[in-house]
């Protein structure tokens, strides 16, 4: 079925099963929410509950809510599952894939990236046409790489803004992401020395490895300096998401033993959401260190009243990892 932009696959057929459903969307498609949901009605005679809560990726289920009102299962639109996530309660992930014209964005390759032997990247609403994209370049002389990933990863090529294993696959001389911001690709080009290039099918503009680099040198500079103010820290605060893809109880656990190692303080507080104004009632902390989502100490940190940083950042505050080893923090 189309919604907009996207194909939505529903399975019917499969939902017949159940009495009660709780719906699952991130931002983008919530504007689709409420048709998706008499659709669903209308087709299998389940009662259907609308989750109106953020949704940040399948790492995020709302697996608790969907208990808490009595539902049969959970039906997670607009991501993948997360294959080594060990889940306890019915959970039906249907992707929206994104309308795409692959013969302009294979041309758009074509015309743009230096290198003949690439790697194909993308996120999960692209990720259906990058074999296409694949066939037509390698038409054109192009020798392309789709890379598995790792247990995260539930299709070859796929990114996630915790994982980019599948851009390490191969031996290809650069890497091509399709999709759209700056984030994934900026991740990919921190954890490989290849060039990368950054290609986005709604607009059809591209980045060159030249533009992509300048980016990850702003970020490393905003990264290094909030590692710097955070040098005379004593009072740490651990960040632990609730959130069963995000969940890394044993890692905060480890950091915190750590840091009282060093005769400083260090608590662990748990959060569903993340957010800047519910830390403000705990008092001032000199340094937040997030296990969490590894986007929230990247993209938010403006809106905390202390540096945040990641558990790798951490490693370089204390001198356990040299500066030039900056890498993105990662869930695998």
């Amino acid at each position: 079925m189309r919604f907009g932009s996207y194909r939505v696959d529903i399975p019917f057929d499969q939902l017949k099963r159940y009495k009660r459903l709780l719906l699952q969307f991130p931002a983008g498609l919530k504007v689709y929410a409420r048709e998706i949901a008499d659709v669903i009605e209308e087709r299998t005679n389940s009662e259907v509950f609308i989750s109106a809560d953020p949704c940040f990726g399948a790492c995020d289920l709302a697996i608790d809510l969907a208990k808490s009102i009595g539902a049969d299962a959970l039906i997670h639109f607009g991501h993948l599952p997360i294959p080594n996530l060990k889940i306890d309660f019915p959970v039906i992930f249907v992707n929206a894939v994104m309308d795409m014209d692959v013969q302009k964005v294979s041309e758009k390759i074509y015309r743009n990236v230096r290198e003949k032997s690439i790697n194909l990247v993308t996120t999960a609403q692209h990720i259906d046409f990058i074999h296409s994209i694949k066939r037509n370049l390698e038409s054109q002389g192009f020798l392309v790489d789709i890379g598995e990933g790792d247990d995260r990863i539930s299709k070859p090529g796929l990114v996630l803004g915790c994982n980019f294993s599948s851009a390490l696959h191969g031996n290809a001389n650069s890497i091509v992401f399709i999709g759209t911001g700056n984030f994934h690709p900026v991740g990919v080009s921190l954890v490989t020395s290849k060039p990368v290039y950054a290609l986005d099918p709604v607009s059809m503009k591209i980045k060159m490895p030249e533009e992509i680099a300048n980016e990850k040198d702003k970020l490393l500079k905003k990264r290094y300096s909030l590692i710097a103010l955070s040098k005379d820290a004593n009072k740490f605060g651990i960040i632990i998401s609730s959130k069963i893809g995000q969940r890394r109880l044993e890692l905060a656990t480890r950091l915190k033993e750590e840091i009282e190692k060093m005769d400083k303080d260090a608590h662990l507080l748990v959060l569903d959401n993340v957010s800047p104004s519910l830390l403000r009632d705990f008092g001032k902390f000199d340094c937040l260190i997030s296990t969490a989502c590894p986007r929230i100490a990247i993209d938010d940190y403006d809106n905390f009243d202390s540096p945040i940083l990641t558990p790798i950042e951490f490693e370089i505050l204390v001198g356990r990892r040299e500066v030039n080893k900056y890498v993105l923090d990662s869930i695998s």
